[in-house]
């Protein structure tokens, strides 16, 4: 039996879209800024740093800091993403931190992607990481951080995706294989939910609980509040959009004040200084 990819090739390539969340950084940055653009971006529950590592690599005055807790990642980083960077490197900075205490400069853009802020289960402690978000941006600063919600979040569910065959950061074929996004428990009582992503590939071999997240889900007018009341001046909602005709999302997440609400939808906030 052939040995299985390395399992943060494979959620990379089934889960991130780093280009894309840049893009829309941009914009958002663009927009709520009068046209100007950032440079210094901060990547918060990095694991292995694609964000970052993406954005040194956009332009020549851009600099990016990843922070996470986790040893493992940051050494995976530092091992597959790194050494392709090359003289862009210097201008990437790791950070083996609890992400409230990052000890990053004063910074343009900071963001906390794929629901990775959920690990804070009380209010105190999502408050007390947002203030100290507000207090790391410079002034006009931005934070971007996203929510999934819906009727169907709030239970039981098992999403399949086929993903097609791929290359890894270091050119290495990656084959097609399955992703499977499980919600395996929910609590209507305190929102904690547990996720668990698999990987199933062909000949019937799985990849299980590859990686699992022990979460509070989050409503869209409690993350609004403690925003609030952790000092942003405004807080701003893009949701991504439906397209009714082919049954899927539009890919594109765009600026709302209201929402029809539905089995699954994905939300985007930004938080102004």
């Amino acid at each position: 039996m052939s040995r299985l990819p390395d399992r943060h090739v494979l959620y990379e390539a089934a889960v991130q879209g780093v280009e894309y969340d840049l893009d829309f950084l941009q914009r958002v940055y663009r927009y709520h800024r009068g046209g100007r653009r950032f440079r210094l971006l901060r990547e918060d529950f990095s694991g292995t740093a694609a964000l970052a590592c993406a954005w040194v690599r956009r332009g020549k005055d851009h600099r990016a800091w990843a922070v996470d807790h986790s040893r493992e990642e940051l050494d995976w980083a530092r091992a597959h993403r790194v050494p392709r960077l090359r003289d862009k490197a210097r201008r990437l900075t790791l950070v083996q931190r609890d992400v409230r205490a990052s000890g990053v400069p004063p910074i343009d853009v900071v963001c906390a992607l794929n629901f990775s802020y959920w690990v804070f289960h009380r209010r105190a402690e999502l408050v007390g990481y947002f203030r100290g978000v507000r207090e790391s941006l410079r002034r006009g600063g931005v934070f971007v951080c996203n929510a999934f919600g819906g009727t169907g979040a709030m239970q039981k569910l098992v999403e399949k995706t086929r993903v097609p065959a791929s290359r890894g950061p270091n050119g290495e074929h990656v084959p097609g294989f399955t992703y499977v996004w499980e919600h395996a428990s929910f609590n209507p009582i305190d929102h904690h939910i547990t996720c668990a992503i698999h990987f199933r590939f062909r000949g019937g071999r799985v990849m299980r609980n590859a990686f699992f997240y022990d979460w509070r889900l989050w409503t869209l007018p409690e993350l609004n509040d403690a925003l609030r009341e952790a000092g942003f001046r405004d807080v701003v909602f893009y949701v991504e959009g439906w397209d009714d005709k082919r049954g899927k999302p539009e890919e594109h997440y765009r600026r709302r004040t209201r929402f029809e609400n539905q089995s699954g939808w994905l939300a985007c906030l930004v938080a102004l200084r």
